[in-house]
């Protein structure tokens, strides 16, 4: 579980996911999803995929085998080797003290760069910022990575001392415990985003208890039972305490906390605790009723965070067989599993995951890391061929099986996914995601009636999810609907967000998807429809405003690609709109378009026409705007009209490259 356990907190964000505030409010439960099937149809989604074995096949409860590690590591140089870095990283740590009952954790979305907002490096040897003014933030955020470090390293130390039985290891990660659990009650009570005290958020608080109650089952029976008591009483009981004031509703930050109850009440066998993770509203069976589809998919519509809700359901699932309790929670056990796997069904070329709402960009589907770190529980051959030859305390002492043939991932399909509220295009080379919507609040972006857009393995539209939520960024930019690629009423895009809209049609040969969106923004209709001809991609969007006054009626594109105007008549006068987000634009230059625009995209060397036409068309517009990862920059494309309703009709047609040309004039000589 430790390579898992590296993608919470600061390590997760660093690879790629952000972590968002609970937004306070509601407190009912969000509206159902329709109801999840039987255990047996459970079991049989992605059967191919699965690799479980015995009593809870097609997963598989964890174990560990001490013994047979220890026989691997002295014979095996290469275990040897590992184990000897290990060990030198954590005396080198334990050498001095770490951690200060006076140092209050910040927040690890405010240690990035505020121009970028790509996350800082922080590295154990850094010297803490200093303690003045216009230091403050980055001083607790800093604060907040070395307290993750050390309790990181307390699992070590403890997993240590059971391998070796070094009671220095011993000594030093109970006496961390005893320090968290002195220092607990005095760490300032902080509630902007639920309530904590060892760190700055509740979520935080969840994930880092995760890692301390591993360190306490391997230590507890090693130590006299009033330490263990004051473990309990002085961090552990407190804390959960906390975790359970601050579930509010379902989302991904409520599983962690249900998961860190729940085990928290398996290892000192406080039943409140159990009943909280298994029987209440917020615990772990209603969560899974309410938050994932029937298809598959976790209904905050962001792969990294239903990702990261499996990690959470990982570190339960692991920890309760570990205690030889996962019978308990058998059924979420095969709803994980498929929550897992579901993303390779709407996943691009290249393996490239699809960037919905708030999601970090540059993403993989399948998450071949989350499978190999979560095969312990949740196997597939694909997660168990990745972790062999891989050095880790999860293969150490569970290591995988040998994985004697490799099955396909499953062929993509042209349909609805209803999970995303999304409907897929696979057709003549094209694919497209086109979504209509978003179920839940959280994570959600202004971007309902966007699509992604891939011609083989080459990306047209690209959505680039956000950057860190510390950075100015994240709301003022990537939040927002130029972002993304949708149509815009005076500058702005879906009002209020979330809301859904709705799939009116799909052909069964996935030539053409049609949405609509009813109440796009207040008076406003919004439709979309994507057709993939013998070459072409076409893109149609309507939009009626409902009003006897002029709007300036748009379409905004973002590319990763460099656009070219075949005609470059600039429109003389011409301003974008005045929407915030749009202030970020650079370089910019207006074309006049009477009715019709062409250009051309350069898509890394390969080549597209586009062609835009719309009986108002007046204008388009094509700057450098921000993208969320290096170099930073991408291309817009915005094109307007003042109407009270038109319609735009784009056409993507790719291009022979020059090489295929020459190639081609060669063979007809």
């Amino acid at each position: 579980m430790r390579d898992l356990r590296l993608w919470s907190g600061v390590a997760l964000m660093l690879a790629g996911a952000v972590l968002e505030p609970i937004a306070a409010g509601k407190t009912e439960p969000a509206s159902k999803a329709p109801a999840l099937p039987g255990n047996d149809t459970i079991k049989a989604a992605f059967t191919a995929l699965k690799a479980g074995e015995d009593d809870y096949a097609p997963a598989r409860a964890a174990r560990e085998y001490w013994d047979a590690a220890r026989q691997r590591v002295a014979q095996d140089p290469r275990w040897t080797a590992w184990l000897q870095e290990r060990t030198s990283r954590v005396t080198k740590w334990m050498a001095t003290p770490r951690d200060h009952p006076e140092w209050a954790a910040g927040w690890l979305h405010n240690y990035v760069n505020l121009k970028t907002g790509a996350f800082l490096h922080w590295t154990p040897d850094q010297p803490i910022p200093p303690d003045q003014p216009g230091y403050e933030k980055i001083r607790a955020g800093w604060i907040a990575h070395n307290r993750i470090y050390n309790i990181d390293r307390v699992l070590d130390a403890a997993r240590l001392f059971r391998l070796t039985g070094d009671t220095r290891y011993l000594d030093w990660a109970a006496s961390q415990l005893d320090f968290y659990a002195d220092a607990y009650r005095g760490f300032p009570l902080q509630t902007w985003n639920g309530r904590a005290q060892l760190m700055n958020q509740s979520l935080d608080e969840a994930t880092r208890a995760l890692v301390l109650i591993e360190a306490v089952r391997l230590l507890k029976p090693h130590v006299p039972a009033a330490r263990a008591d004051h473990w309990r009483e002085g961090l552990f009981l407190p804390l959960a305490a906390n975790l359970m004031a601050s579930s509010r509703e379902v989302h991904n930050i409520a599983v962690w906390h249900a998961a860190a109850v729940t085990l928290i009440g398996l290892e000192f066998e406080q039943p409140e605790l159990i009943g909280f993770g298994k029987h209440s509203a917020l615990g772990l069976p209603s969560l899974l009723a309410t938050g994932v589809s029937p298809d598959w998919f976790w209904y905050e519509h962001s792969l990294s965070y239903q990702e990261y809700t499996v990690q959470a359901l990982v570190e339960l699932l692991v920890g309760a067989s570990l205690r030889g309790r996962l019978a308990e929670f058998a059924r979420e056990l095969w709803i994980a599993q498929n929550l897992m796997i579901s993303p390779v069904t709407v996943r691009f070329a290249n393996e490239d995951a699809p960037t919905l709402n708030d999601s970090p960009p540059n993403r993989k589907a399948p998450n071949r890391k989350l499978w190999a770190a979560s095969r312990r529980v949740l196997p597939t051959w694909l997660g168990l061929d990745e972790a062999k030859g891989q050095l880790s305390w999860d293969t150490l002492l569970d290591p995988p099986k040998p994985v004697d043939s490799m099955p396909g991932l499953p062929d993509l399909a042209s349909g609805p996914v209803p999970g995303l509220d999304a409907v897929q295009l696979v057709k003549n080379g094209w694919h497209a995601l086109l979504r209509y919507g978003q179920k839940a609040r959280f994570h959600a972006q202004q971007e309902a009636l966007t699509y992604e857009l891939q011609y083989g393995d080459t990306w047209l539209l690209k959505d680039a999810g956000t950057v860190g939520y510390g950075s100015p960024l994240h709301k003022g930019y990537f939040s927002r609907a130029p972002a993304h690629n949708v149509p815009l009423v005076d500058g702005d895009g879906q009002n209020p967000w979330p809301s859904e809209g709705q799939l009116d049609e799909v052909a069964p040969d996935g030539s053409f998807a049609a949405v609509s969106h009813p109440s796009y923004r207040p008076g406003v209709t919004a439709t979309r429809r994507l057709a993939i001809g013998a070459g072409d991609f076409i893109d149609q969007v309507g939009v009626t405003t409902g009003s006897d006054t002029p709007h300036a009626i748009g379409v905004v594109l973002n590319t990763p690609c460099a656009v070219t105007a075949d005609r470059p008549s600039v429109a003389e006068g011409a301003s974008l709109p005045n929407a915030t987000a749009f202030r970020h634009w650079k370089d910019w230059t207006a074309y006049a378009a009477a009715g019709t625009w062409s250009g051309t995209l350069d898509c890394a060397g390969r080549r597209f026409a586009l062609a835009i036409a719309g009986a108002e068309l007046q204008r388009v517009f094509v700057g450098t705007v921000p993208d969320s990862a290096a170099p930073y920059t991408r291309r817009g494309i915005y094109l307007e009209a003042m109407a009270t309703e038109t319609k735009f009709k784009l056409v993507f047609h790719p291009l022979a490259s020059p090489q295929a040309s020459v190639h081609k004039a060669r063979r007809a000589r």
